[in-house]
């Protein structure tokens, strides 16, 4: 198989604190990011595996979505869909309370974090299991009721196990307040911004935002205007990165520290 080769992923840029990319990438990026989505869900196709380093770029800007290994066709009709899908970072609260009845509104969380990870340079929920990762979820976002999400129990079976006791207190959604904390240009996140990432990480997937309602936000009519790829400078200084180059030079440049820590 011979495809198109792109030099870098997001992934690698988002780690590499060399690149150093504008508001002009975060913009255009997220708009390229949500019209693939957006094509490949009117066509039925749900990916069950979008993140950042399963995101390519190249020389020009382009931004396509790769490893296809999870997605399927999808249907309004599929009741017993798999449900151990997504990478955990960008993993939906339904999948993590068990939902097996999903829709492509999975997608659309993981673009949510996809978008508030180019913001901060880092991933949003950074869980290193399911547990730890629904309470990053409910310190975020708050515990979902029945008054926001009326079928929860029906559609998560897991929630019992995680929904608040008549005495303990529910979790306020926080969600605002962390978008805009620990960011390199706190410029950048505007009230329009934070607006798209709430609305793409709302708890129920019903009144989750569709990449077609996404595209249309307002964060994109804003000043700088969305911009076309090729509009966008690409001189990274660094001809090309991606996820296991950046984690690699990580893990090197840590190796390092730590062997001066020592000697000192």
């Amino acid at each position: 198989m011979v495809f198109d080769y792109h030099e870098y992923d997001l992934t690698g840029i988002l780690e590499t604190t060399e690149i150093r990319y504008t508001q002009d990438h975060v913009k255009s990026w997220s708009m390229q990011l949500l019209k693939g989505v957006h094509y490949m869900h009117v066509n039925n196709i749900i990916h069950r595996d979008l993140k950042a380093s399963n995101l390519l770029i190249n020389r020009k800007g382009e931004l396509v979505i790769a490893d296809w290994g999870l997605a399927r066709s999808w249907g309004p009709h599929m009741k017993q869909l798999t449900n151990g899908v997504v990478t955990l970072w960008y993993r939906p609260i339904e999948l993590l309370l068990g939902c097996k009845e999903y829709s492509p509104k999975i997608d659309m969380w993981s673009v949510g974090c996809i978008i508030a990870e180019m913001f901060k340079r880092s991933g949003l929920l950074r869980g290193h299991n399911e547990v730890s990762q629904l309470s990053l979820i409910f310190d975020a976002c708050g515990h979902p009721n029945r008054d926001m999400w009326p079928d929860i129990g029906q559609k998560c079976p897991l929630w019992r196990n995680y929904e608040p006791k008549s005495d303990e207190k529910p979790k306020p959604n926080k969600l605002r307040q962390l978008l805009k904390e620990r960011l390199p240009y706190p410029a950048w996140m505007t009230e329009n911004a934070v607006y798209l990432i709430s609305n793409l990480l709302t708890l129920n997937p019903s009144k989750r935002w569709s990449a077609q309602e996404a595209i249309k936000s307002d964060y994109f009519w804003e000043n700088p205007l969305v911009k076309d790829a090729h509009e966008l400078s690409m001189k990274f200084g660094i001809d090309s990165v991606h996820e296991w180059e950046a984690r690699k030079k990580h893990e090197q440049r840590k190796t390092q520290t730590n062997g001066l820590t020592k000697k000192n």
